[in-house]
Order: C-alpha cells, then sequence, then structure tokens
C-alpha cells in the first residue's frame, strides 16, 4: 500500500482545508478585506462613521449603508441606512409629524410602533430615534432616526438582537465637517 500522496492531492486538500476555513469564517474574512482596503472609518456628509468589525459600508445613491455580514445566506443582514432629509429652505422640523409620518409609511410595511422615543446625540448634533416591531417577526426591528439640523436620516432594520450594536455606532459618529 502506498502511504505517501502525491503532491498534488497534497494541494487539493490543502486547498479545501482552506477554502472550508474561509467559507465558516466568511464574515469576519470579508469583513477583515473591507477594512484592510477601506480603513477604520468612512464618511457621510460632515460625519465620520467607525466601521465596526464584521460590518463594511456600501454607497448608495446619495447614501449610504453599513451592513452586517451573516454567517446564514436565508437570514437578513442588519443594516443602518444613512440618508439625506430633503426639506425646503423654510421648512420647520417638527418631531411630532416627523413621528406620524414614520408611524404610517412604516405600518404600511407591516411595522407597528413600539417603545418610547429615544434621543441621540451625533457628531455635535442632536436627534431622536422611534423603534417599530415587524408584524410578522417579533425579533426584528426598523428604527428610524432623524438628525434635522444636518438634515440626515439614519434607519436600521435587523435583528433585535444588533440594536445595541447599532446604537453603539451612532455613539460614535464624529462631526468632520459643517453640514450643509
Amino acid at each position: 500500500m502506498n502511504t505517501h500522496m502525491k503532491p498534488k492531492t497534497k494541494w487539493k486538500i490543502g486547498a479545501v482545508v482552506v477554502f472550508a476555513a474561509l467559507a465558516i469564517l466568511l464574515p469576519e474574512t470579508v469583513s477583515a478585506v473591507w477594512h484592510v482596503v477601506h480603513g477604520r472609518s468612512v464618511q457621510f456628509r460632515a460625519w465620520k462613521i467607525t466601521v465596526p468589525f464584521e460590518w463594511y459600508a456600501v454607497r448608495r445613491g446619495e447614501g449610504m449603508s453599513l451592513e452586517r455580514m451573516s454567517r446564514l445566506s436565508w437570514q437578513k443582514n442588519p443594516v443602518a441606512t444613512f440618508l439625506p432629509v430633503h426639506f425646503g429652505p423654510r421648512y420647520k422640523f417638527d418631531y411630532n409629524v416627523f413621528d406620524g409620518v414614520q408611524e404610517k409609511l412604516l405600518h404600511a410595511q407591516g411595522y407597528s410602533s413600539t417603545g418610547p422615543q429615544r434621543d441621540i446625540h451625533l457628531g455635535g448634533q442632536d436627534g431622536r430615534c422611534w423603534t417599530f416591531t415587524s408584524k410578522a417577526d417579533r425579533e426584528q426591528l426598523w428604527i428610524s432616526c432623524v438628525v434635522p439640523k444636518d438634515l440626515t436620516s439614519v434607519d436600521y432594520i435587523g435583528p433585535e438582537a444588533y440594536a445595541n450594536d447599532f446604537f453603539s455606532l451612532l455613539g460614535n459618529i464624529e462631526r468632520v465637517a459643517p453640514g450643509s
């Protein structure tokens, strides 16, 4: 019996082991590669946003999304989407009006309002968040935040288990330039 493997066979086995390890560690691998290429933070408008490990950023039109990798392809990845808010120059922002509009929009998306409003402070500006829970999946949240003076909104859509990660991400935002 021949106990020595051919070099090609060893190479193939080694490649399978490496690819299996990468597949098991896919979120960490993708995140590490993204962070090596792009760094620890991204800029969106007047904000410097620190991108946590296992998350990555993608520009989407006027906005930007931070997404967390998921190990299971059928699960929805948690995502935080930053978008500009378009108000006319004479519009006087009212949190109660914004709350009512968000409640109607998200109700149509299958979410109901839960919990109290939460005041936030992002990059030197005050804002507010509202939490909505999916009627179909009680573990799925939509957290809608607005920072009126920067004319920016940020929404989190994902499992409740990552909501604290989202608020931690918001807490690490720094101002890099005056708002537009």
